[in-house]
């Protein structure tokens, strides 16, 4: 296929969606891959974007296509992705997703549901361990697809709950193999290709060989084959003896997404900038950073997302927070996924460790096996506490990969547009952080389906220009959206895909301690980094602890790890370490070094800057000096109102009050109405007005005002009388028209501080 209406660069979840909705418009696409079949062995969190997402492609395969030219299962079904990822009439469990996808295992889908969500407050409190629990409740995933509940903005997408788990190469090979099968039928028909694959491809690497200029700004694209090859530890690539250069033509539209480091995406320009975070604690910016260890041990978490933080404490009793995570998959006791988060003073140093003596060489044997064994037994140790199984027991479990470090560095490009006809995408334009399966949600659910939009606005008349500046604008606003999102978890405690109504919960129920920031960027990482070479990429060598399998998750202690009768010697240690730590309500901060922030600095402030630590222009800024993201003022952080729109009793969109004014209504764009809280798509009666109601925001008391609705504004069952403001309370239920909401009230300041007296 020469001269494609999209390429696409990388054949991972954001570029395999973008292929699939072109296809779907009625393109013909091209993808390329080195790696050939996926392989990403790591758990997604998915959002349920994804699932309606899929069924809108099915659906919109079978419109446009009918029924002969859609693939299908080996056993004669019309091959449906949302049925394969997910359906009310199977079942998760432990699943290979070709077996699902030929029909073999005809009972099962490939995705987990949620069925238990856990977060465990393991922090100190006035000197001692603490431990508050909360169970929530599970999200409800969806009977079937649903258009109409595919989220418009990725901060709804991002900040509701997750609803499914599964191994990324499932959901990868779950499209791919649609991929395949429509370039099979195709071919086998004798019909023009709507696809083709290059799965041991890449762009010729040679200056000049690979990108050819057109005269327009348009790039042309030649490709090689490839031979990989494990080359003492390393792998290599090389091209395949006696192979052809293949040309590919100029493509309306190709698409990078090749994972966080980019080479063809370098050679066109593209550079991506740290991202650095202010987190209020009297420091300054900080690059958004964080060291994590991986491994998959063989213990049924099961349907749960399980979270944890917890304090760590130095040599100088300064304390830290860390967290983990642990997710599974339904049924599967073989998926155990815990990661676990490094605290900033941990070096894993031998020779400081006494494991080596003084002068030992990096490069030996001797000390590497000793570097491993600090990272195995800090990964037990911290993975045994997040799922309430002693150590020794731990020990004793199979994992077939890991403990691996790596490190994560929030990075950004300026503007995803390298070509006139070339745009940057998913992680290979900019990366959050990732514990929440955020940065695969983007790519996924928002970057692959601007794609969509792409063709729709060349259908509606946009020029390829116009249509491609809006595509790179949109894959830009995802990715600054991940940004703010994630910038959370590196300040915060909560967790961010929980859901606003779960976090306001566990708020609640750990006094309030979630706000504050404990310790901001230590040294030591630098050090850490220093003696062993981190190389997060690769996901693909196994490492094998023989052992057996645990089949049931205890059940979790009430009782703070140590706080139990085996650990009072890991308790008495830390005590030992422990500083005398002033209440922060009782003294006054004097200086930009003071341990606790003010009460109105506790939110992070997030720019780009470049590698030199400049901040980095937008090209298309004229009056910016600097691309700033999710900007907190100090009033902002005091005072959170939302409105959760209700229907059959569920919350299905938030609408967050950050204004002191905010009008309630029903766009219109002929007239230029943009209501700031918009209920047009939950209002199909049309009974909501232009204007309905304003809800009035003044020293922290919130009230409705009704704007003389044509169907009236009820707070509980009482109608208000236009122009009269009443006061609303935290879980009033609201009737506009025929919708209703519910509003929910969330007052940061009120909350106690931590390591308060309270």
């Amino acid at each position: 296929m020469v001269d494609s209406d999209l390429l696409a660069l990388g054949l991972g979840g954001t570029s395999m969606m973008a292929m699939l909705w072109a296809v779907a418009s009625g393109r013909r696409t091209v993808g390329v891959e080195m790696r050939g079949d996926p392989f990403l062995g790591v758990h997604w969190n998915i959002r349920e974007d994804l699932y309606h997402q899929l069924g809108l492609i099915d659906q919109l395969m079978l419109e446009r296509f009918g029924g002969e030219r859609v693939p299908r299962r080996a056993n004669g079904k019309v091959f449906r992705l949302a049925e394969c990822f997910y359906s009310r009439e199977t079942s998760g469990g432990d699943i290979v997703a070709d077996e699902v996808i030929d029909g073999f295992d005809s009972d099962q889908h490939i995705v987990g549901t949620i069925r238990d969500v856990e977060f465990i407050d393991d922090r100190w409190r006035d000197g001692l361990p603490n431990r508050v629990i909360n169970v929530l409740v599970p999200p409800r995933p969806p009977d079937r697809p649903d258009p109409d509940r595919i989220g418009v903005s990725m901060v709804d997408v991002l900040d509701g709950p997750s609803t499914y788990q599964a191994q990324a190469a499932s959901i990868q090979k779950l499209l791919r193999r649609y991929l395949e099968l429509i370039e099979q039928q195709d071919r086998n028909a004798g019909r023009a290709p709507r696809v083709q694959l290059f799965t041991h491809h890449r762009v010729v690497p040679d200056d000049g060989d690979g990108f050819i200029d057109g005269p327009d700004g348009r790039k042309g694209i030649r490709i090689e084959a490839l031979r990989e090859f494990d080359f003492k530890g390393q792998f290599v690539r090389i091209r395949e003896p006696g192979s052809e250069i293949i040309d590919l033509g100029v493509p309306e539209l190709f698409i990078i997404a090749e994972g966080f480091n980019s080479a063809d995406a370098k050679r066109l320009g593209f550079e991506q900038h740290d991202v650095v975070v202010d987190h209020g604690d009297g420091r300054g910016s900080v690059v958004a950073q964080a060291d994590f260890l991986a491994g998959l041990v063989e213990v049924l978490v099961g349907g749960r997302l399980r979270r944890r933080i917890s304090s760590e404490f130095d040599q100088d009793g300064q304390e830290y927070w860390v967290r983990q995570i642990a997710v599974g998959h339904e049924n599967d006791p073989e998926v155990g996924w815990v990661l676990v988060q490094v605290p900033d003073f941990k070096t894993f140093d031998p020779i400081e460790s006494n494991l080596v003596p003084a002068g030992t060489d990096a490069d030996t044997p001797e000390y590497f096996a000793a570097f491993q064994h600090l990272l195995y037994d800090y990964y037990i140790n911290q993975a045994a506490d997040v799922l309430d199984i002693p150590r020794d027991e731990l020990k004793q479990v199979q994992m077939i990969y890991g403990p691996k470090l790596f490190s994560l560095v929030e990075r950004v490009g300026s503007d995803p547009l390298v070509a006139a006809n070339g745009v940057v995408a998913g992680d290979s334009f900019g990366n959050g952080h990732f514990l929440t399966s955020g940065g695969a949600m983007t790519g996924m659910i928002g970057h692959g389906a601007r794609v969509r939009e792409y063709w729709r606005a060349r259908d509606a008349g946009d020029s390829p220009a116009r249509a491609i500046r809006k595509l790179a604008d949109s894959i830009r606003e995802d990715t600054q959206a991940w940004l703010r999102v994630s910038a959370k978890e590196y300040s915060e405690a909560l967790p961010i895909n929980f859901g606003a109504e779960r976090i306001a919960q566990i708020n609640q129920a750990g006094g309030g301690r979630m706000n504050a920031r404990a310790n901001a960027i230590d040294a030591a990482r630098r050090h850490r980094h220093d003696l062993i070479p981190l190389d997060p990429s690769d996901w693909r060598r196994l490492f094998i602890h023989n052992g057996k399998v645990i089949s049931e998750l205890p059940k979790l202690e009430a009782a703070h790890p140590l706080k139990r009768p085996e650990r009072a010697a890991s308790l008495a240690a830390v005590m030992l370490r422990l500083r005398a730590t002033p209440d922060p309500t009782k003294v006054e901060a004097k200086s930009s070094s003071d341990h606790r922030p003010p009460a109105d600095r506790l939110m992070p402030v997030i720019t780009q800057v470049n590698s030199a630590g400049e901040l980095a222009q937008d090209p298309r800024a004229r009056t910016r000096s600097k691309l700033t993201i999710g900007t907190v003022t100090g009033e902002r952080a005091r005072s959170y109102a939302f409105l959760l729109v209700m229907q059959d009793e569920q919350i299905v969109h938030r609408f967050e009050i950050s204004q002191d004014q905010a009008v309630i209504g029903r766009a219109d764009p002929k007239r230029q109405i943009a209501p700031d809280v918009d209920l047009e798509r939950f209002d199909s009666m049309k009974t909501v007005s232009r204007r309905h109601a304003v809800i009035h925001h003044e020293n922290g008391v919130f009230s409705i005002e009704d704007l003389d609705s044509r169907n009236t504004t009820q707070v509980a069952d009482a109608t208000l009388s236009p122009g009269r403001a009443v006061a609303l309370r935290d879980g009033d239920v609201l009737t506009l028209g025929s919708v209703r909401v519910v509003f929910r009230l969330l007052r940061a300041s009120d909350l106690p501080v931590a390591w308060s007296a309270s």
